[in-house]
Protein backbone atom coordinates (compact mmCIF):
# COMPACT_ATOMS: atom_id res chain seq x y z
CA UNK A 1 0.00 0.00 0.00
CA UNK A 2 2.52 2.22 0.76
CA UNK A 3 4.23 1.69 -2.88
CA UNK A 4 1.09 2.50 -4.45
CA UNK A 5 0.21 5.52 -2.70
CA UNK A 6 3.78 7.19 -2.59
CA UNK A 7 3.84 6.04 -6.86
CA UNK A 8 0.17 7.52 -7.39
CA UNK A 9 1.89 11.08 -4.96
CA UNK A 10 4.61 11.31 -7.26
CA UNK A 11 3.19 10.88 -10.36
CA UNK A 12 0.53 13.42 -9.88
CA UNK A 13 3.25 16.13 -8.88
CA UNK A 14 5.47 15.04 -11.78
CA UNK A 15 2.81 15.35 -14.33
CA UNK A 16 1.62 18.44 -13.13
CA UNK A 17 5.04 20.47 -12.91
CA UNK A 18 5.37 18.41 -16.12
CA UNK A 19 1.71 19.89 -17.34
CA UNK A 20 2.22 23.65 -16.75
CA UNK A 21 3.63 24.77 -20.01
CA UNK A 22 0.13 23.48 -21.27
CA UNK A 23 -2.34 24.94 -19.16
CA UNK A 24 -0.51 28.30 -19.32
CA UNK A 25 -0.99 27.82 -22.80
CA UNK A 26 -4.69 27.55 -22.88
CA UNK A 27 -4.80 30.06 -20.10
CA UNK A 28 -6.63 28.02 -17.67
CA UNK A 29 -5.44 30.41 -15.33
CA UNK A 30 -7.97 31.50 -11.92
CA UNK A 31 -6.65 34.18 -10.25
CA UNK A 32 -5.42 37.05 -11.62
CA UNK A 33 -3.25 38.22 -9.23
CA UNK A 34 -1.09 34.89 -8.07
CA UNK A 35 0.24 37.04 -4.55
CA UNK A 36 -2.43 37.77 -3.43
CA UNK A 37 -2.80 36.06 0.11
CA UNK A 38 -6.67 36.57 -0.04
CA UNK A 39 -6.90 34.18 -2.72
CA UNK A 40 -6.05 31.52 -0.19
CA UNK A 41 -9.04 32.82 1.57
CA UNK A 42 -11.58 32.75 -1.35
CA UNK A 43 -10.11 28.70 -2.04
CA UNK A 44 -10.65 27.99 1.48
CA UNK A 45 -14.26 29.75 1.14
CA UNK A 46 -14.97 27.46 -1.92
CA UNK A 47 -14.36 23.97 -0.14
CA UNK A 48 -16.61 25.01 2.93
CA UNK A 49 -18.78 25.56 0.21
CA UNK A 50 -18.64 22.85 -1.60
CA UNK A 51 -18.63 20.52 1.37
CA UNK A 52 -21.59 22.02 2.95
CA UNK A 53 -23.12 21.33 -0.47
CA UNK A 54 -22.64 17.67 -0.62
CA UNK A 55 -23.28 17.24 3.31
CA UNK A 56 -26.73 18.89 2.73
CA UNK A 57 -27.52 16.35 -0.43
CA UNK A 58 -26.20 13.31 0.85
CA UNK A 59 -28.51 13.77 3.59
CA UNK A 60 -31.59 15.05 1.56
CA UNK A 61 -34.86 12.81 1.07
CA UNK A 62 -34.46 13.55 -2.69
CA UNK A 63 -31.43 11.70 -3.83
CA UNK A 64 -29.45 13.95 -5.89
CA UNK A 65 -26.14 13.49 -4.98
CA UNK A 66 -25.04 10.69 -7.35
CA UNK A 67 -26.35 13.23 -10.09
CA UNK A 68 -24.54 16.40 -8.91
CA UNK A 69 -21.29 14.63 -8.27
CA UNK A 70 -21.25 12.94 -12.03
CA UNK A 71 -21.82 16.14 -13.51
CA UNK A 72 -18.82 17.90 -11.77
CA UNK A 73 -16.65 15.20 -12.43
CA UNK A 74 -17.50 15.63 -16.08
CA UNK A 75 -16.80 19.54 -15.91
CA UNK A 76 -13.71 18.67 -14.02
CA UNK A 77 -12.57 16.07 -15.91
CA UNK A 78 -12.89 18.34 -19.36
CA UNK A 79 -11.08 21.44 -18.09
CA UNK A 80 -8.12 18.84 -16.69
CA UNK A 81 -8.05 17.37 -20.09
CA UNK A 82 -8.57 20.31 -22.09
CA UNK A 83 -4.77 21.48 -22.38
CA UNK A 84 -4.02 18.40 -24.12
CA UNK A 85 -7.15 17.42 -26.57
CA UNK A 86 -8.67 20.73 -26.54
CA UNK A 87 -12.70 20.34 -27.42
CA UNK A 88 -12.24 16.27 -27.91
CA UNK A 89 -11.95 16.58 -24.07
CA UNK A 90 -15.51 16.43 -23.99
CA UNK A 91 -15.90 12.64 -24.99
CA UNK A 92 -13.10 11.81 -23.30
CA UNK A 93 -14.66 13.53 -20.23
CA UNK A 94 -17.91 12.10 -21.19
CA UNK A 95 -17.02 8.46 -21.52
CA UNK A 96 -14.94 8.33 -18.31
CA UNK A 97 -17.87 9.75 -16.60
CA UNK A 98 -20.30 7.09 -18.59
CA UNK A 99 -17.94 4.32 -17.02
CA UNK A 100 -17.89 5.34 -13.69
CA UNK A 101 -21.51 5.14 -14.00
CA UNK A 102 -22.15 1.84 -15.38
CA UNK A 103 -18.92 0.17 -14.72
CA UNK A 104 -17.23 1.96 -11.44
CA UNK A 105 -14.20 -0.80 -11.28
CA UNK A 106 -11.78 0.56 -9.00
CA UNK A 107 -9.30 0.66 -11.60
CA UNK A 108 -11.61 3.58 -13.31
CA UNK A 109 -12.11 5.28 -10.15
CA UNK A 110 -8.60 5.64 -9.93
CA UNK A 111 -7.56 6.85 -13.10
CA UNK A 112 -10.39 9.65 -12.94
CA UNK A 113 -9.03 10.74 -9.68
CA UNK A 114 -5.83 10.52 -11.09
CA UNK A 115 -6.74 12.76 -14.42
CA UNK A 116 -8.60 15.24 -11.87
CA UNK A 117 -5.61 15.66 -9.22
CA UNK A 118 -3.27 16.68 -12.04
CA UNK A 119 -5.72 19.16 -13.75
CA UNK A 120 -7.20 20.65 -10.48
CA UNK A 121 -3.03 21.04 -8.59
CA UNK A 122 -1.62 22.48 -11.99
CA UNK A 123 -4.87 25.02 -12.41
CA UNK A 124 -4.29 26.50 -8.74
CA UNK A 125 -0.74 25.99 -8.94
CA UNK A 126 0.20 28.31 -11.73
CA UNK A 127 -2.44 30.46 -10.14
CA UNK A 128 -1.34 30.86 -6.48
CA UNK A 129 2.91 32.17 -5.49
CA UNK A 130 4.71 30.33 -2.61
CA UNK A 131 3.28 32.36 -0.23
CA UNK A 132 -0.32 32.02 -0.44
CA UNK A 133 -0.06 28.16 -1.38
CA UNK A 134 1.30 28.23 2.04
CA UNK A 135 -1.02 30.03 3.84
CA UNK A 136 -3.63 28.28 1.79
CA UNK A 137 -2.01 24.23 3.15
CA UNK A 138 -1.80 25.47 6.82
CA UNK A 139 -5.56 26.71 6.74
CA UNK A 140 -6.19 23.50 5.44
CA UNK A 141 -3.94 21.21 7.85
CA UNK A 142 -6.04 22.67 10.73
CA UNK A 143 -9.49 22.71 9.06
CA UNK A 144 -8.57 18.71 8.36
CA UNK A 145 -8.08 18.16 11.99
CA UNK A 146 -11.36 19.83 12.90
CA UNK A 147 -13.66 18.38 10.34
CA UNK A 148 -12.16 14.73 11.08
CA UNK A 149 -11.34 14.41 14.95
CA UNK A 150 -14.22 16.81 15.88
CA UNK A 151 -16.79 17.70 13.79
CA UNK A 152 -16.29 13.98 11.84
CA UNK A 153 -18.39 15.57 9.26
CA UNK A 154 -15.42 14.49 6.52
CA UNK A 155 -15.81 11.22 7.65
CA UNK A 156 -19.22 11.18 6.37
CA UNK A 157 -18.68 12.76 3.41
CA UNK A 158 -16.10 10.05 2.97
CA UNK A 159 -18.23 7.24 2.92
CA UNK A 160 -21.28 9.03 1.16
CA UNK A 161 -18.65 9.63 -1.65
CA UNK A 162 -17.49 5.98 -1.42
CA UNK A 163 -21.06 4.75 -1.91
CA UNK A 164 -21.45 6.21 -5.11
CA UNK A 165 -17.57 5.50 -6.32
CA UNK A 166 -17.18 9.24 -7.00
CA UNK A 167 -13.61 10.12 -7.95
CA UNK A 168 -12.22 11.90 -5.14
CA UNK A 169 -10.72 8.82 -3.60
CA UNK A 170 -8.36 6.67 -4.41
CA UNK A 171 -9.01 3.40 -3.61
CA UNK A 172 -7.03 0.56 -3.44
CA UNK A 173 -8.20 -3.29 -2.49
CA UNK A 174 -6.52 -4.89 -0.06
CA UNK A 175 -8.24 -8.55 0.79
CA UNK A 176 -12.10 -7.60 2.04
CA UNK A 177 -11.18 -4.15 2.34
CA UNK A 178 -10.53 -1.09 0.70
CA UNK A 179 -7.58 1.50 1.28
CA UNK A 180 -8.50 4.78 0.70
CA UNK A 181 -7.00 8.41 0.35
CA UNK A 182 -8.54 11.50 -0.34
CA UNK A 183 -8.00 13.17 -3.63
CA UNK A 184 -7.62 16.12 -1.54
CA UNK A 185 -4.64 14.60 0.32
CA UNK A 186 -2.64 14.38 -2.83
CA UNK A 187 -3.28 17.52 -4.83
CA UNK A 188 -3.64 20.07 -2.12
CA UNK A 189 0.33 19.66 -1.39
CA UNK A 190 1.11 19.21 -4.78
CA UNK A 191 -0.11 23.03 -5.52
CA UNK A 192 2.93 24.05 -3.81
CA UNK A 193 5.28 21.74 -5.54
CA UNK A 194 3.99 23.45 -8.86
CA UNK A 195 3.96 26.48 -7.45
CA UNK A 196 7.39 26.46 -6.10
CA UNK A 197 8.31 25.10 -10.39
CA UNK A 198 6.31 28.02 -11.66
CA UNK A 199 6.63 31.21 -9.67
CA UNK A 200 10.66 30.71 -7.67
CA UNK A 201 13.71 31.16 -9.92
CA UNK A 202 16.03 28.89 -8.91
CA UNK A 203 18.48 26.30 -10.73
CA UNK A 204 16.68 22.95 -11.89
CA UNK A 205 17.37 19.45 -11.37
CA UNK A 206 16.34 17.49 -14.96
CA UNK A 207 13.45 19.46 -15.25
CA UNK A 208 12.41 20.48 -11.73
CA UNK A 209 13.90 23.05 -9.87
CA UNK A 210 14.95 22.75 -6.08
CA UNK A 211 12.26 24.36 -3.95
CA UNK A 212 9.74 21.74 -6.02
CA UNK A 213 11.88 19.14 -5.49
CA UNK A 214 12.36 19.48 -1.72
CA UNK A 215 8.27 20.26 -1.79
CA UNK A 216 7.54 16.97 -3.48
CA UNK A 217 10.25 15.02 -1.10
CA UNK A 218 8.87 16.79 1.91
CA UNK A 219 5.57 15.84 0.92
CA UNK A 220 6.09 12.23 0.52
CA UNK A 221 7.75 11.75 3.47
CA UNK A 222 4.60 13.64 5.39
CA UNK A 223 3.09 10.85 3.14
CA UNK A 224 4.83 8.00 4.35
CA UNK A 225 4.04 9.19 7.88
CA UNK A 226 0.63 9.05 7.13
CA UNK A 227 0.39 6.01 5.98
CA UNK A 228 2.65 4.56 9.08
CA UNK A 229 0.20 5.98 11.64
CA UNK A 230 -2.46 4.82 9.76
CA UNK A 231 -1.60 1.24 10.12
CA UNK A 232 -0.63 1.90 13.69
CA UNK A 233 -3.81 3.71 14.91
CA UNK A 234 -6.54 1.75 12.23
CA UNK A 235 -9.52 3.97 11.27
CA UNK A 236 -9.61 7.38 9.54
CA UNK A 237 -7.42 10.15 10.11
CA UNK A 238 -6.61 13.78 8.57
CA UNK A 239 -3.97 13.54 6.24
CA UNK A 240 -3.00 17.52 5.44
CA UNK A 241 -1.48 17.90 8.45
CA UNK A 242 1.04 15.19 7.63
CA UNK A 243 1.69 15.53 4.08
CA UNK A 244 1.19 19.36 3.86
CA UNK A 245 3.94 20.22 7.09
CA UNK A 246 6.24 18.04 5.14
CA UNK A 247 5.49 20.11 1.87
CA UNK A 248 6.05 23.50 3.85
CA UNK A 249 8.79 22.14 5.67
CA UNK A 250 10.42 20.99 2.52
CA UNK A 251 9.97 24.02 0.45
CA UNK A 252 11.36 26.26 3.74
CA UNK A 253 14.59 23.66 3.50
CA UNK A 254 14.84 24.41 -0.05
CA UNK A 255 16.04 28.37 0.74
CA UNK A 256 18.80 27.13 2.63
CA UNK A 257 20.57 25.71 -0.62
Amino acid sequence: MRVIFALIFLLVNLLSIFSIRNFESAGMVVFENPSDVSNSLVYFAMVLAFTAVLLFLSKARVNILPAMIYTLTFLAMFYALLPYFGLFAILISFVITLLLVKKPHWIVINISAFLLSIGIATMFGISLAPIPVVVLLTILAVYDVISVYKTKHMISLAESVAKINAPMLFVIPRGNEKMMIGVGDIVIPTILAVSAQKFVDTPTIAFIKIPALFTIFGGLIGLLLLIYFVEKKKGAHAGLPFINSGAILGFLCSHAF
